[in-house]
């Protein structure tokens, strides 16, 4: 089975390129081409022919698992996900509500040159309800699963509390969904805008993980995913917020509103000639790395820290396993790199950080 993957491997290396080409106007098509792939191999019962390897077998304490916004709106087959090489899947960003995020006809941008992408989907899913359908007709039981989660857009106050307690309220008694993840990152608020700004995303912040706790089952865990763009100020407000509602992990990070010319030389802008878009893969690397720095300067030991951002290589990888981290996640990466990557983390985790 090593001898197949190694195949798969190779034909993504070659035909990356002629893929990235045929769909460079709206790469959301590429994306949905591989979800339909991957529910024909699950239907076929190919997944483990083609994807199992020895990797597979190797345990860390270290969790991998792909970032939100690849599973959004739990699609692709969990067993599909798991011979991949995951030990966990992320579903999500999840709202209560359908949503068709931002309207226009391109919405993302990749930069090959430097292994970036521009995000301006703007939350789009097919709402909580359907979510739990997906997952229930894709589940893999012996994977488990964390909802990425947010308001759904436009709503704010007690309609955006509501909304959120609605989507819990659906997921919440499947089996397989035992962690929670709040995304509430700045380029969705308002934080770093100033101290009143600053304050009312910080109560925001404290309202919703009231909510997440209360309604999520007992058992069940709770993470909270935060931007790239934050101050000292907003870090350690954000700590003493989650102090009071068990949290388990900070996910750092999600994408970046500061567009690096290193890496993105040319910024999307909407009719107005706004930039536009949040900045991923080795455009959010140094941001996210720095504010992880901060995280783990000040939280004690009762926290962890999931790290996501621009990990493209086993190199990138090690300079992002402080002491704290319990977890990684990947996405831009995977889709440069493709399944390789995967396999080769893997094994790192499984030299580095072997199960104790």
């Amino acid at each position: 089975m090593h001898f197949v993957r190694g195949l798969v491997e190779d034909w993504y290396d070659r035909n990356r390129n002629f893929i990235f080409k045929r769909t460079e106007n709206n790469p959301e098509l590429a994306h949905e081409e591989f979800v339909r792939r991957t529910r024909l191999i699950d239907r076929l019962g190919l997944s483990r022919l083609l994807l199992d390897n020895h990797a597979n077998k190797q345990k860390s304490v270290i969790e991998l698992s792909n970032a939100g916004g690849f599973n959004k709106n739990g699609l692709i087959p969990l067993k599909f996900l798991r011979y991949l090489g995951f030990d966990r899947n992320v579903v999500g960003t999840v709202t209560h509500d359908a949503w068709p995020g931002n309207q226009q006809s391109q919405r993302i941008w990749r930069f090959p040159n430097t292994d970036s992408m521009i995000n301006y989907l703007g939350l789009p899913g097919v709402g909580s309800k359907q979510v739990a359908r997906n997952l229930e007709y894709f589940a893999d039981f012996t994977m488990p699963v964390t909802i990425n989660l947010m308001s759904t857009p436009g709503k704010t106050g007690q309609e955006a509390l509501d909304d959120v307690m609605g989507a819990v309220f659906d997921l919440r008694n499947r089996s397989y969904v035992n962690r929670w993840e709040l995304n509430i990152s700045c380029p969705n608020t308002h934080c770093g805008l100033g101290t009143n700004a600053r304050r009312e995303y910080i109560d925001n912040l404290k309202r919703m993980l009231g909510v997440v706790r209360d309604h999520i089952l007992f058992q069940q865990e709770l993470d909270v995913k935060v931007s790239p763009d934050l101050d000292e100020y907003s870090v350690d407000s954000i700590i003493e917020s989650s102090s009071d509602f068990k949290v388990r992990s900070f996910t750092v990070s999600n994408t970046t509103t500061q567009h690096d010319k290193r890496y993105i030389p040319e910024s999307p802008v909407d009719k107005d000639g706004k930039q536009i878009g949040g900045a991923s893969g080795n455009a959010v690397y140094e941001k996210s790395l720095a504010v992880q720095k901060m995280f783990e300067e000040r939280i004690d030991s009762k926290y962890g820290i999931t790290v996501c951002g621009g990990i493209d290589s086993a190199k990138k990888l090690a300079g992002r396993l402080g002491k704290k981290v319990n977890g990684v996640q990947i996405y831009t990466p995977l889709i440069y790199k493709g399944p390789r990557l995967v396999r080769e983390f893997r094994q790192y985790l499984s030299e580095n950080a072997p199960l104790r």
